[in-house]
């Protein structure tokens, strides 16, 4: 009797200890306002596929410190128009997502249409 309440007492408290330290979502913010938009579908889709690896919520440190699409919302209209010119630029110029990262998903590296689509974003943010 005592060794299956250890058990049972063991398993509930991996369970909990499982449940505090999961993995956060890797998801960009939510929250859509005038002042602090979300991203538009479309550009969502790309950043899912090429971007969230670093630059989500489970993503490097130091990817987030230049985009973090998990506080994308928390951005002012100022500074989500210059992450999104600056994204614009990094992409066209082949230099995000990163060499290494390309050369391991080579599916997932952002199309001529993606870039393009980027650019009229940020064209319409920086208006």
């Amino acid at each position: 009797m005592k060794k299956m309440t250890f058990i049972g007492i063991s398993l509930a408290v991996i369970f909990f200890i499982a449940l505090a330290f999961r993995p956060a979502n890797a998801s960009v913010s939510s929250g859509n306002n005038q002042e602090n938009p979300a991203l538009p579908d479309s550009v969502m889709k790309i950043v899912q596929k090429a971007c969230l690896d670093c630059h989500g919520a489970d993503g490097n440190g130091m990817a987030k410190s230049h985009v973090n699409f998990a506080a994308w919302t928390s951005y002012d209209a100022k500074k989500q128009a210059g992450k999104a010119e600056d994204i614009f630029k990094e992409v066209s110029k082949g230099k995000m997502p990163p060499g290494k990262w390309r050369k391991n998903n080579p599916d997932k590296i952002p199309t001529q249409a993606d870039i393009d689509l980027l650019k009229n974003w940020a064209m319409a943010l920086n208006k």
